[in-house]
């Protein structure tokens, strides 16, 4: 009978961290920047398996061929379902290869969607049949609907321009906010920001995105910015995503986007969204981003002039309400972060 230990494998630890990165490279993995916690078997001194976790998702699941008839897979995943129990999350994702599916259907994980090769399951508490019934007390019947997706990091004249272009060619226009909270400005702060800059357009509804829209579960490259392999899987199971629940439960036919001169993560994802989206009879409509000073306004442009500590030019740049905001009490502590932030990244 073999005996394996379970360990922690400390993230923390440079020894540890490059011992973890060596094993995923010899299954073509990579150690992904979100990476919370990690968790291997050993027999005797060697790593036999390993599983990772950001959040509620589970992955960089790893097994040395010799031990796969083990199902050393099963006795990770109860450990990390362990640990989030511990923690009072009821809910956890496997963002894993195709080929993997059925192994986590038969750990009674439920598949709910793939881009490329990667596919995503579930299970636990508030799943997305709970997450479809939600949107569809918001749905609008015999009306054209349209739909944008925003971060709003934080909210800006462009974001703004955009809303306002796409609600003039639509009846009733959805605003699904990104709930993850891995931007600099929290969630909360985000969905209010949105809601003060647009309360005199009428016919927009203001939706929160969960789980399954740009969250770490369905497209985590995205809040990382890195050019790599995975980033058109990750866009595209996003995409699939929303054309499979997201879209049907709104009653969505038109989906706008803002157009990507620079960024190449959003450039890559409005890349797919404009070859699944049509495909599905949705239209895909890219708008042009708002220029000030022949420069695109964008969120990022925004949190550079905090950093630099230009405040001056922030009104061309935000709406008032997003300015009061950063010149307040909390704004001060968010800007606190940003310049911390971007001086670590020798960007300020």
């Amino acid at each position: 009978m073999m005996f394996l230990k379970l360990m922690d494998i400390r993230l923390d630890v440079k020894t540890q961290r490059e011992m973890l990165k060596g094993f995923l490279a010899e299954f073509g993995l990579l150690l992904d920047e979100d990476v919370e916690e990690s968790i291997g078997l050993y027999d005797g001194k060697e790593l036999v398996a390993v599983c990772c976790r950001s959040g509620k998702v589970l992955k960089g699941f790893a097994v040395r061929n010799s031990y796969r008839e083990h199902n050393l897979t099963s006795s990770l995943v109860s450990e990390m379902i362990r640990r989030l129990f511990d923690k009072r999350i009821y809910k956890s994702f496997v963002f894993t290869r195709q080929k993997y599916k059925e192994k986590f259907e038969s750990l009674g994980y439920r598949f709910i969607g793939q881009g490329g090769s990667a596919v995503l399951l579930e299970t636990g508490l508030n799943g997305v049949d709970e997450y479809i019934a939600r949107l569809k007390e918001q749905r609008s019947e015999g009306t054209v609907n349209g739909s944008i997706i925003m971060n709003c990091n934080p909210f800006t004249l462009g974001h703004r321009y955009l809303i306002k272009q796409a609600k003039s060619m639509c009846e009733v226009l959805f605003i699904i906010i990104v709930e993850e909270d891995s931007s600099l400005f929290p969630f909360s702060v985000r969905k209010q920001l949105i809601i003060e800059g647009i309360k005199d357009i009428p016919d927009i509804k203001v939706v929160d995105g969960g789980d399954y829209t740009i969250s770490s579960a369905t497209f985590p490259g995205y809040f990382f910015k890195k050019e790599n392999d995975r980033i058109y899987s990750e866009a595209a199971l996003d995409v699939n995503l929303f054309i499979k629940y997201t879209a049907p439960a709104l009653n969505i036919s038109k989906r706008f986007a803002g157009s990507e001169p620079f960024d190449y993560v959003t450039s890559v994802y409005n890349n797919v969204m404009r070859e699944n989206l049509v495909k599905s009879g949705i239209e895909f409509i890219e708008i042009e981003r708002l220029k000030s000073d022949d420069r695109y306004i964008s969120a990022t442009e925004v949190r550079k002039k905090i950093c630099a500590g230009d405040f001056n030019s922030l009104h061309k740049l935000v709406p008032e309400s997003t300015l009061n905001f950063i010149m307040s009490p909390e704004g001060e502590k968010i800007s606190e972060k940003i310049i911390h932030k971007y001086r670590l990244l020798g960007e300020c």
